[in-house]
């Protein structure tokens, strides 16, 4: 219960203090709204709760890895089981448009290079 105490806390606070929503980048904005509370704005992760999102394999290779991951998060083939505290949740609710914007934005920043990822990718893994 206090560590559900703790993560809700430290969602709301960087809730509060993160930068508003980018709307001149749809994904920027997609991974604020829907991703940042646990992932940070900066991608940082939280240690033992959620992974960083920086260099990360899922990221820089095969498309279908990033857009599984975002679609049905922890249940995602792959995702590591038991490594953070917290599961994430799938975001399959999201338009192709919304996940192929939010995955190429995941793709090329973080020190990521994976490149872009369009709707009918994200349409193909549905």
């Amino acid at each position: 219960m206090k560590v559900t105490n703790l993560v809700a806390a430290a969602a709301l606070a960087a809730a509060a203090a993160g930068p508003s929503l980018s709307q001149d980048n749809p994904g920027k904005a997609g991974y604020e709204a829907h991703c940042a509370v646990c992932h940070q704005y900066d991608g940082g992760g939280v240690p033992f709760m959620q992974p960083e999102l920086f260099a990360r394999p899922r990221a820089n290779g095969p498309k279908g890895g990033v857009i599984d991951m975002i679609m049905l998060g922890s249940k995602a083939p792959g995702a590591g089981q038991g490594e953070y505290s917290n599961e994430m949740p799938g975001f399959d609710f999201l338009s192709n448009e919304e996940i192929a914007a939010i995955a190429t934005y995941v793709r090329t920043n973080f020190e990521n290079n994976g490149g872009p990822v369009t709707a009918d990718d994200v349409k193909s893994r549905r």
